[in-house]
């Protein structure tokens, strides 16, 4: 059956892209990747099947990551991108294109949400509006618009680090840091070289961060097995390797945000610091699912630290908690309004 309304909610992440159909809940969740074909430029694949070509590295095929950082860096890439993300969520059920909420990272330049809106509607957006990525990642987590206390909310995703201070459905201030699970996948490569003269691929390292799963020893796994490398000139067709050290390494590149998360605790109006100290951070995001993660900031900060219970659904599921009430969503997405 064909209907006249679909709504979605976007959050377009820099790793991964989920969509959030009204009635149904999540419906899409892949990476945000796109295959082209170097030649015609035509879609090869999206997705996940994106990713694993790039993974493969084929020569044949250009893979683009079209977000970086949390922001758009490819407009072309990501227009057709989320074009078949759409399609591939919600198929042709549908007679006009989905109004869409999109999430926009917190403290995106106006050049940089211009991109963003420009990308969706030439995705072929019929109606859209922009959420911040920080209010609807609170909102998703569970914190509710009638909640007058101050709560740091702090996403940690694949390219961007995401701060800010929500009180009464609003978002009282926020920022971005260019940070994100990359840089800890960048941090085990460097480790790597340094300790078996092993060149990784991003891809790999990813995996290996995944695998060890915690930045606390006593909650990690022990090794890993390769599927083959090189390393100080031999060739290795499966290599197993200590990830001893390795939740260390983690933890210390966590650094930028514990300090930001300082920096923002003493920065904050009396009244808001002694609220914050009190409620403590609530943390989000897939890089927040890492084991171990809330206690290693807590030690640094000092204050309570509570993971969502979705971390890296949060944003979709708060966009989604914002479409149960569209008609009052307020025109500048700083406002939910009655959640429904």
């Amino acid at each position: 059956m064909l209907g006249w309304n679909i709504d979605l909610g976007l959050d377009i992440g820099t790793s991964t892209t989920r969509i959030y159909q009204r009635g149904v809940g999540i419906v899409l969740a892949e990476p945000s990747a796109i295959a082209l074909s170097p030649g015609s430029g035509d879609m090869v694949a999206v997705g996940s099947e994106a990713k694993l070509i790039a993974d493969q590295g084929s020569a044949d095929v250009r893979t683009v990551f079209p977000i970086a950082g949390g922001v758009v860096a490819d407009h072309q890439a990501a227009a057709a991108m989320v074009k078949a993300f759409i399609r591939r969520a919600v198929g042709r059920r549908y007679l006009l294109m989905p109004r869409l909420l999109v999430a926009v990272t917190t403290g995106a330049t106006p050049v940089e949400r211009a991109a963003l809106v420009h990308a969706v509607q030439t995705a072929g957006a019929r109606r859209l509006r922009l959420v911040d990525s920080t209010l609807a990642g609170a909102i998703g987590a569970g914190l509710v618009p009638t909640d007058r206390a101050s709560r740091l909310v702090v996403s940690i995703g694949g390219g961007v680090t995401t701060f800010g201070v929500v009180a009464q459905g609003r978002l009282v201030w926020g920022r971005s840091l260019r940070f994100g699970g990359r840089d800890m996948d960048e941090a085990i490569r460097k480790m790597m070289r340094n300790r078996y003269g092993l060149s990784l691929a991003a891809g790999t390292a990813e995996q290996m961060k995944l695998q060890v799963g915690a930045i606390l020893p006593q909650m990690a796994r022990g090794r890993a097995t390769l599927g083959g490398g090189e390393v100080y000139g031999e060739l290795f067709r499966n290599l197993e390797i200590t990830l001893d050290g390795l939740p260390d390494v983690l933890a210390r590149a966590l650094a930028p945000v514990i300090n930001e998360i300082h920096w923002s605790i003493a920065e904050a109006p009396a009244e808001q610091r002694a609220e914050i100290r009190a409620n403590g951070v609530l943390v989000l995001g897939g890089t927040s699912m890492l084991q171990g993660l809330p206690q290693v900031m807590r030690e640094h900060l000092g204050v309570p630290v509570t993971r969502a219970r979705e971390p890296a659904h949060a944003v979709a599921l708060g966009l989604g908690g914002a479409l149960q009430d569209f008609a009052k969503l307020s025109a500048d997405g700083q406002r939910y309004g009655s959640m429904g």
